[in-house]
């Protein structure tokens, strides 16, 4: 009895600790800093890294933020990939201190519950707040 909970503890802390990770797209790098001091797990592809090997290598079972989401939207419900999708947003804060868009990315990530999300979706961004979810199944 003792194992099984302490099995399923270490079971869920792993679970947790996989929510948190955002891999951030080479176009939008400069959101990296200000995520980790979000308390956001990032991860960053290689420099030049072909799409193809990002999608393989780094983005199943994850979410990826971006400004290119129809690079990676065709493959979103076979790797279950979450898309955050930034290209509509007018500005980029590129700061490192109180980020404005990782307090948009983060807010959204908490009010469409991204982290409990175990399929494919794009989550599109916009200036105004009416950002708009969409479900990506085959």
């Amino acid at each position: 009895m003792k194992i099984q909970k302490t099995a399923r503890r270490i079971a869920s802390n792993i679970l947790a600790m996989a929510r948190g990770t955002i891999v951030v797209d080479e176009c939008v790098k400069e959101l990296s800093i200000p995520l980790k001091e979000k308390n956001i797990h990032v991860i960053e592809p290689r420099p030049g890294e072909k799409d193809e090997d990002i999608i393989e290598r780094l983005l199943p079972n994850r979410i990826i933020i971006t400004k290119n989401p129809k690079d990676f939207r065709d493959h979103a419900s076979s790797y279950d990939i979450g898309i955050i999708d930034v290209s509509k947003l007018k500005f980029i804060d590129p700061s490192s201190i109180r980020n404005k868009t990782v307090a948009m990315v983060s807010n959204a990530i908490i009010e469409f519950n991204l982290w409990s999300i175990r399929h494919g979706f794009i989550l599109t961004l916009h200036d105004n707040g009416k950002h708009v979810f969409k479900e990506l199944t085959e």
